[in-house]
């Protein structure tokens, strides 16, 4: 289902014999139970609009008309006029400002040297799981860096009471007292936005540590760790400059602090501060704990177990946190865990948890176990209280660390745990958007048969002005996503996939891949000059693909700062030679680029030759390719623009991004290569309602090459309502019959006529409020 507020009429209906090529037909019910009386056509356009047809809907307003009203006081060939006549200026508007012949013609010129392919998709699948898993491994090999690093300090480190260390402590550094000096454990720390850490300001040649506020933070035991854990700095560093994509990386220790690189200041500035006050304002209390029934229940569950020598193999505890009992428990633990021990006040946990954990990981000590845990997919929480643009979406890979000393290896010493974090969106990465076709997409599973990655997962919903995470945004099932969405408010595309499936190996997530059938099951493959390529690159109104990866500029920190066609352009002409880059979605963007060329011409033409008349009629041209190429053009001054959002960044569904084409270029595909599909937009998006509406109309452009057709290219323009309503009410006003004025019109206070799109939502009406909304049952039967 598309969601917003766009239309897609069904523009070009499969010819019939009897019918000349295109041409709808019309389907009258005269039987409608309502005292408006509809007479809903779908009429027949001439040779001349077989690209381009509307759904007619006339509903007659007098309770005395007969049944038959619709064809004696509005001759059906009337109707039929009406609608040739808006059909055929509609197309010739289309076609004329979008260029869409002229495209289509560029692209026949040069299929003799196009191929096009079949998609396998279990060998796309298996490709991309095997770079997946290639990523994922340096990842562990990063944590186990650090473990090795960890460790050895440890091993190498006494302990000393007295020591007197200082350290960057986040919530203090470059915090001045008084009198202008740092403040203790708060020295100079040079922060610097970094885009690969979502422009937040870090500094990538040092880690810093963080402590609760519970914790003193010149605590010995506290001091030696940090102490000892300084020798995680150069390890930090290495990891990140071997492999950039790295993001997070951290050492969480047993006596209670934590070590992050890159060092970042925590602070408690005004986003903290608020969304520290709206997760307390979300607790309430209420009820009372029966812990002894609990305690019960798990105590018989846990010896179940033990005698039927089920679940974990390691050690077990049981393990409650509460704010208190009202109840005395001392029964239970008599029965089940007497003598041993138990946690009962704040000044317990602080005093023997961690005991508790060396005992449950010793035997994991004993045996040099250092298993390697995977998260679920979980939000970056330091997006979510900073200002920074895109929340993202992690996995982290963690090991623990343990003591390696002689005298405390038989004790079981828990260390603390090494960790990193993986962007989902840099996983993801590995598969190329263009190789999936216009529909396709790929996901993630872990394990638990949760979504880790999804392009329809909407992890965070929007209170007020606020977005907060969902709270089971990390463990959504593939049916929630993939199911139907029968909302009645939703445009459809009847798509049928095939779903292809592997798993990644050596870590607990798999790997979907589907590929929509028919068009989506081809690739397009083509190849031009780099010289003829680079000439029509440069162009000032030709984009990219702002998230597809044509070269990597994430590894080179001099790379980081290029769009992905300066990059491009520097590796097609040599300038750096080392930059890496998809050789094959670089040549398709050079072919795209030399076909789609001539079109700039054209347009600028058209421009220049715009009328008065004209500028009152189309605001734009645009077209996208499938290697993410995107051209466009104004007929009217950037001010005049009546939808400034439309392919912008800002509006995610009008632009290429990783997850899916445009909302205009999949619309268009899933019609005849050359049918016009129309969407209605609000002006300046859905924010702003009572703004005058835009329509954008876009057709798609396929290539056929050995019987097999794939879309190269999607084509449109974007147009005021006012012209399409303009345009309709004066086909209306004319008759077969008579000369003169026609006797009957859509002017006349008896008949509503309407323009209804495919899904049943009005795209003109003579009442403005009703444009957008979907036509009632009770009102149209057709």
């Amino acid at each position: 289902a598309v969601g917003g507020h766009s239309f897609s009429p069904s523009l070009h209906p499969k010819p019939r014999r009897d019918t000349m090529p295109g041409l709808p037909r019309f389907h009258v019910d005269t039987n409608a139970p309502h005292h408006r009386r509809p007479c809903c056509l779908w009429p027949v356009a001439g040779a001349s609009l077989q690209k381009t047809t509307v759904l007619l809907c006339l509903l007659l307003s007098s309770i005395s008309l007969s049944p038959t009203c619709g064809q004696t006081k509005i001759p059906l060939d009337t109707v039929k006029l009406w609608a040739d006549a808006f059909g055929r200026d509609l197309y010739n508007t289309v076609t004329k400002y979008s260029g869409s012949l002229l495209l289509q013609k560029k692209y026949k010129d040069v299929e003799p040297s196009l191929s096009i392919s079949e998609v396998d998709g279990l060998e796309l699948v298996r490709k991309f799981s095997e770079d997946m898993e290639a990523m994922l491994r340096r990842k562990v090999e990063a944590v186990k860096n650090l473990v090795e690093a960890a460790e050895e300090a440890d091993l190498n480190h006494e302990f000393n009471e007295s020591l007197v260390f200082d350290y960057y402590n986040s919530v203090l550094i470059n915090e001045r007292d008084e009198n202008g000096n740092y403040v203790e454990l708060g020295a100079e720390f040079i922060l610097e936005s970094n885009t690969h850490f979502n422009n937040l300001m870090v500094n990538t040649s040092i880690s810093n540590v963080q402590l609760p506020t519970n914790v003193y933070n010149k605590d010995p035991d506290i001091l030696n760790g940090v102490y000892m854990s300084e020798a995680l700095n150069p390890v930090f560093v290495e990891n990140f400059q071997r492999d950039p994509t790295l993001t997070w990386q951290y050492f969480g220790s047993s006596t209670g602090f934590f070590r992050i690189y890159p060092g970042i200041l925590v602070q408690a500035d005004r986003d903290n501060r608020e969304h520290f006050k709206q997760l307390v304002d979300e607790l309430m209390v209420k009820g009372v704990g029966v812990v002894n029934q609990a305690l019960t229940e798990a105590f018989q569950i846990l010896k179940q177990f033990q005698e039927a020598r089920q679940g974990s193999l390691c050690n077990q505890a049981i393990m409650l946190i509460t704010d208190g009992a009202v109840e005395d428990y001392e029964p239970v633990f008599e029965k089940y865990n007497w003598p041993d021990r138990k946690i009962s006040t704040l000044a317990d946990a602080q005093e023997n948890v961690m005991e508790y954990l060396h005992v449950l990981s010793r035997p994991m000590v004993i045996n040099h176990d250092h298993d390697i845990t995977w998260t679920e997919a979980y939000m970056d929480s330091k997006l979510l209280t900073s200002q920074a643009q895109n929340l993202m979406l992690l996995t982290t890979v963690a090991m623990p660390v343990f003591s390696k000393k002689n005298e405390t290896r038989s004790h079981g010493i828990l260390l603390g745990v090494v960790g990193s974090d993986v962007a989902l969106r840099e996983l993801m990465k590995l598969a190329p958007r263009y190789k999936l076709g216009v529909h396709g997409y790929a996901f993630l599973n872990t394990n638990n048969g949760y979504i880790l990655s999804h392009p329809d997962l909407r992890p965070l919903y929007r209170e007020g002005k606020k977005l907060k995470p969902k709270p089971n945004y990390n463990s959504v099932d593939l049916s929630e996503v993939e199911w139907e969405d029968r909302a009645e408010a939703k445009r459809v595309l009847f798509l049928t996939n095939d779903y292809f499936f592997t798993d990644i190996s050596d870590t607990p997530f798999s790997l979907g891949v589907v590929l929509s059938q028919g068009h989506g099951e081809y690739i397009l493959l083509g190849n031009t000059s780099v010289e003829d390529g680079l000439h029509d690159l440069l162009h000032p109104d030709l984009t990219l693909a702002s998230d597809w990866i044509y070269c990597i500029t994430d590894i080179d920190p001099d790379h980081r700062k290029l769009s992905q066609l300066e990059a491009m352009v520097r590796f097609l002409t040599g300038e750096d030679p080392d930059l890496q880059c998809d050789e094959e979605l670089v040549r398709e963007v050079l072919l795209d680029a030399v076909v789609t060329a001539p079109m700039e011409a054209y347009w600028t033409a058209l421009a220049l030759n715009a009328s008065d008349e004209s500028e009152q009629m189309v605001d734009m041209a645009f077209l996208g390719t499938r290697a993410g190429l995107l051209r466009s053009t104004l007929f009217v001054g950037s001010e005049k623009v009546s939808d400034k959002k439309f392919l912008t960044p800002e509006d995610e569904a009008s632009v290429f991004t990783m997850d899916h084409f445009p909302l205009w270029y999949r619309q268009a595909a899933e019609q005849p290569a050359g049918s016009f599909v129309f969407n209605l937009r609000s002006a300046e998006g859905t924010e702003s309602p009572g703004q005058p509406m835009v329509v954008t109309a876009s057709t798609a452009v396929a290539v056929t090459v050995d019987k097999k057709t794939a879309i190269a290219a999607a084509v449109g323009v974007q147009m005021r309502l006012e012209f399409l309503q303009r345009t309709f009410w004066a086909a209306t006003r004319q008759c077969s019959a008579v000369e003169g004025p026609c006797p009957e019109s859509c002017q006349d206070s008896e008949l509503d006529c309407l323009v209804i799109d495919n899904n049943g939502f009005i795209l003109i009406s003579e009442r403005s409020q009703e444009q957008g909304n979907k036509v009632k049952k009770k009102a149209v039967q057709t």
